[in-house]
C-alpha cells in the first residue's frame, strides 16, 4: 500500500476514534445532567442548591457520609442561621411525608394480608429476637392516654430515633404542650431524631401502637 494511502487510513481512523469518543462524552455529559435536574426537582432545591451540595459531596463530605440526603448535607453546611434554618424545616416537612407514606402502606399490607389469609400470622411483620435492629421507630399514642405515658417515657429515654403521633391534638399549641409536659428534649426535634406529629383520628386502634424500621420497612412492634 503506497505511504500516501495508508497514512490518510491512519488519519482517518483517528479521527473517527475522535469523533466517537467526543460523541460518548457528549452523551455521558447530557446523562449526568438530566440525573442531576432530576434529582433537583425531587427535593425542591434550587439550582444554586443542588450545585453547592454536589460540590460538597465532592469534598470530605462525600467521604464521610455518602449516602447522605442533600437537605442533610446543605443543612449541616449551612452558611447563615437562616439558611439552616431554611434547610431543617424542608428536612422535617420530607421526614414527615416519608414516614407518613412508610405507615399508610405498611397499614395497608397489613390489611390486606389479613384480607387474603385471615388466621394466618404474617412473620414478616412481626419482631423478633433475630430480627435486624431497627433504625427508627414510631409512636402513636393518643392525647389523653395515662397508660401511653411510660412507653413514650421509655423510648424517649432510650434515645432512638423516634416519631410520635398523638391523636386528639386539639392543635399545635396543644401539641407543643403535650411534647413539652412529656419531657421531649426541643434539640432531639430540632437535630430531626425525635418528631412530634399529629396523629391521624381516623386511623382506629388501641393506644400505644409502636412500629419499626428495619432495612426501610416499617413493621408493627407485637
Amino acid at each position: 500500500m503506497p505511504r500516501g494511502v495508508l497514512w490518510g487510513a491512519t488519519v482517518l481512523a483517528w479521527l473517527a476514534g475522535a469523533v466517537l469518543h467526543a460523541a460518548e462524552t457528549s452523551d455521558s455529559e447530557v446523562t449526568e445532567s438530566v440525573r442531576s435536574e432530576s434529582g433537583r426537582r425531587a427535593w425542591n432545591l434550587t439550582v444554586d442548591d443542588w450545585t453547592r451540595y454536589e460540590a460538597l459531596m465532592r469534598g470530605r463530605r462525600g467521604v464521610w457520609t455518602p449516602g447522605a440526603d442533600p437537605l442533610l448535607v446543605l443543612g449541616a453546611h449551612a452558611r447563615t442561621e437562616a439558611e439552616r434554618r431554611r434547610f431543617a424545616e424542608a428536612f422535617v416537612l420530607a421526614e414527615h411525608a416519608r414516614v407518613e407514606g412508610e405507615l399508610a402502606f405498611e397499614r395497608a399490607v397489613q390489611a390486606a394480608w389479613t384480607r387474603l389469609f385471615p388466621g394466618q400470622l404474617r412473620i414478616a411483620g412481626a419482631a423478633s429476637s433475630g430480627a435486624a435492629p431497627a433504625d427508627r421507630y414510631a409512636l402513636v399514642v393518643d392525647r389523653d392516654c395515662a397508660g401511653c405515658e411510660p412507653t413514650v417515657r421509655t423510648y424517649l429515654a432510650s434515645g432512638l430515633p423516634l416519631d410520635l403521633y398523638v391523636r386528639g391534638a386539639a392543635d399545635d399549641a396543644d401539641l407543643r404542650a403535650w411534647a413539652t409536659a412529656h419531657g421531649v428534649d426541643p434539640s432531639r426535634v430540632r437535630g430531626g431524631t425525635v418528631t412530634v406529629n399529629h396523629g391521624d383520628a381516623s386511623v382506629s386502634g388501641k393506644a400505644p401502637a409502636v412500629w419499626a424500621r428495619r432495612a426501610g420497612r416499617w413493621a408493627a412492634v407485637e
